[in-house]
């Protein structure tokens, strides 16, 4: 939830981390793997207006990708009192908002604002940003391609809703073979109140065009409040409408940024082990 650099300078950098994800578990996929093979849906444009500087984020990609693994440091710091009882504060505060905006910092106050923003699609904001996953989609069943998708934070409601919306808009157009999730919120009480097909029961509930489901999240994560999302999306699989569906939990994100430790950031996500063998297999179907 805050701006991106440029797409193009964004999907490079986005490349640089998978491509080294890939190296640690196939590297012959990961030579095979080139910048043309990858389509960044660039959304935080619209959202906040504005781009943010690379530079702030470079320190941090090149750090942990000549260090792929979290030093003792990083990880006492993930296991810390600290995190813990910030995420314990803010799983209660989700299971009862009144309570939640009472100890709410400023920076979670614009947070949960910003979401609100795009689950209300306050000036049509959320249908411009699902147009554009939409539009590359539809492109992509058009010619044939297969789809792995993969949605990171508040990218995996987007993707989630987006792929909802086709499911009733777009009927047959296409499958989506892998649906990729990323330090996801999909299981906080305010988003699933907000989702697409929020309210409707049985198939009419979720979407129809997903084959398989993986979802990751790392160990001390503030965003995926509920790191299994199978408890609340696992019916698609007894409805039939997923071949299967998995939680990937337990392991470290160590990225550093110009903030510190963000446990959260895509980057760190996609230099990870688990995550690369997900894609790797994927790709060597």
């Amino acid at each position: 939830m805050k701006p991106k650099p440029p797409p193009e300078v964004h999907l490079k950098e986005i490349c640089r981390c998978l491509r080294a994800g890939l190296e640690r578990v196939s590297p012959e996929t990961a030579r095979a793997l080139s910048d043309e093979c990858l389509t960044l849906v660039s959304w935080t444009f619209l959202f906040y207006g504005q781009h943010r500087d690379v530079e702030l984020d470079r320190p941090g990609i090149d750090r942990i990708l000549a260090v792929p693994e979290p030093s003792s440091d990083d990880i006492k710091e993930i296991e810390s009192l600290a995190i813990r009882v910030t995420r314990m504060l803010r799983v209660l505060g989700d299971a009862l908002p009144f309570f939640g905006r009472l100890i709410a910092k400023q920076r979670m106050r614009l947070t949960i604002a910003e979401a609100h923003r795009y689950l209300q699609d306050r000036r049509g904001v959320a249908t411009a940003i699902r147009g554009l996953l939409r539009e590359v989609l539809l492109e992509a069943w058009t010619a044939g391609e297969r789809v792995l998708l993969i949605g990171h934070s508040l990218g995996s409601v987007i993707a989630y809703d987006t792929l909802w919306e086709l499911s009733r808009d777009e009927p047959g157009s296409g499958q989506v073979e892998l649906f990729v999730t990323l330090g996801s919120p999909l299981g906080t009480r305010m988003i699933l109140k907000g989702l697409r097909g929020a309210g409707r029961h049985g198939r009419d509930l979720y979407p129809t065009n997903i084959v398989r489901w993986q979802n990751f999240s790392a160990r001390g994560e503030l965003t995926a409040l509920h790191p299994e999302l199978k408890p609340f999306f696992g019916e698609m699989v007894d409805l039939g409408l997923l071949e299967s569906f998995q939680d990937v939990t337990g392991f470290y994100n160590h990225f550093r940024g110009s903030d510190g430790l963000d446990v959260h950031m895509s980057y760190g996500y996609l230099v990870n082990r688990a995550v690369a063998e997900s894609v790797a297999d994927w790709l060597e179907l």
